[in-house]
């Protein structure tokens, strides 16, 4: 609230150059994110931001959005994360061979994950958001940080979701909650599941889960 930076966790810029040589195939859908206040936010090479799934980022974003020709030259410093956006049946290949490429050889450490692979999936727009970050920056790394600070156990959590990205976060919590409008396969996992987004779904796990456990307490 104080706008005090808990954390900050950036992509080695080494492994963004990495991802973006081993996926040029995909350059027309991709894009680096930075930590920045003001232009240069979000910077491409080459994309359509006609595209229906872009247009409305690019009339809220346009003016932190940059190009760079080649993408490269732009990583000049640790990016947030490579961005990779398009279809549906264009990005879940992408995604499985990014996993596939992730992991390298550390001699004292074994096999470590280089990257993180989130994926975030809107069937129903046929529009799929591919995001490669630090492996530390997902929400279910920053949710079991952020509560091993406050002294909390999993199951003193609630964490809401609705797709693929958040499943790491969702299977930390000891309350995990699925929304009405989340992808069927978290669904499927068997988690309480609230109302859709249209149906204040969030206000209804927050009365069900923290308001009447605690009203019950009292």
């Amino acid at each position: 609230m104080d706008g005090s930076t808990f954390a900050r966790r950036l992509l080695d810029r080494r492994v963004a150059r990495r991802v973006l040589h081993a996926m040029r195939d995909y350059r027309d859908s991709t894009a680096l994110v930075f930590d920045r206040d003001a232009e240069r936010q979000v910077v491409f090479e080459t994309m359509d931001w006609d595209h229906p799934g872009r247009q409305k980022y690019w009339s809220r974003n346009n003016s932190h959005i940059a190009k760079s020709v080649p993408l490269e030259d732009a990583l000049t410093e640790d990016p947030i994360q490579v961005m990779f956006n398009g279809s549906v049946g264009a990005m879940r290949p992408l995604a499985e061979l990014l996993r596939g490429q992730a992991r390298v050889h550390a001699a004292s450490e074994g096999e470590v994950l280089e990257y993180s692979v989130l994926m975030t999936e809107y069937v129903h727009r046929d529009f799929t958001l591919v995001d490669v970050t630090s492996p530390e920056a997902t929400k279910g790394h920053a949710l079991a940080w952020r509560a091993e600070q406050m002294g909390l156990s999993p199951d003193e959590v609630m964490a809401i979701g609705d797709n693929f990205n958040d499943l790491e976060m969702l299977e930390f919590a000891g309350t995990p909650v699925v929304m009405g409008n989340s992808v069927e396969e978290l669904k499927a996992r068997g988690w309480h599941v609230t109302g859709h987004q249209n149906e204040a779904g969030v206000a209804q796990a927050i009365d069900r889960f923290i308001l009447r456990s605690a009203n019950s307490r009292a």
